[in-house]
């Protein structure tokens, strides 16, 4: 896959509006939900973000350290195998559902329809977009420049529909930016053992 070359337009623009209505942001807390491999259980692998970081995602450039979640099981376990369907392949390595309380003082609300005409964006037009392919040409997709002017705003993070459940919810976090945010895994010391037994 190859990095991101050609930087989204609307990149200066998105940091003018964010700047000029702090009131668009908003403290969300609450429980999300995350499917994930094995191979980096503990704690502080899931809070850290790497792993989108080195791929990218829907709502991140690569190199912008990103933990993504949803607010239901169900919707996380779609997200996770949203990859699979869309390069037609069957994953059956084991999976860890994990949980994440956490309370965010700086969150951009997409789900709400104002915010959304106040930045000319729609939910059809966000979950149209194919980012993997944009990324793959060395392009930043919109989502992905949304959630960069979000982090470089010093956003917590951000809440979008889900594209794959109908009125599902993600949850999008810049732990970067999280300077005065709370985010704990639910049981974390079981899962740190986990990880300190597949380091021996």
């Amino acid at each position: 896959m190859s990095a991101v070359i050609h930087r989204h337009p609307r990149f200066d623009e998105l940091c003018d509006e964010f700047q000029g209505h702090p009131e668009w942001f908003m403290t969300w807390s609450g429980t999300l939900f995350r499917f994930q491999t094995v191979d980096f259980p503990s704690s502080k692998d899931i809070l850290s973000g790497k792993g989108a970081a080195g791929r990218g995602g829907r709502w991140n450039p690569p190199s912008y350290a990103t933990v993504y979640g949803s607010t239901t099981e169900i919707t996380a376990l779609e997200e996770c195998k949203a990859t699979d369907r869309y390069y037609g392949i069957v994953t059956q390595s084991p999976r860890l559902l994990v949980t994440i309380k956490a309370h965010l003082t700086r969150v951009l609300n997409l789900t709400h329809a104002d915010l959304r005409r106040a930045l000319d964006l729609t939910l059809s037009e966000l979950a149209a977009e194919d980012w993997r392919k944009l990324q793959a040409a060395g392009k930043e997709s919109l989502t992905q420049v949304i959630g960069r002017a979000v982090a470089e705003t010093n956003g917590s993070g951000l809440l979008a529909r889900s594209a794959t459940v109908h009125r599902g919810v993600n949850v999008v976090i810049f732990p970067s930016t999280c300077r005065g945010d709370r985010m704990t895994v639910v049981e974390g010391n079981k899962l740190d053992k986990l990880g300190g037994r597949k380091k021996v």
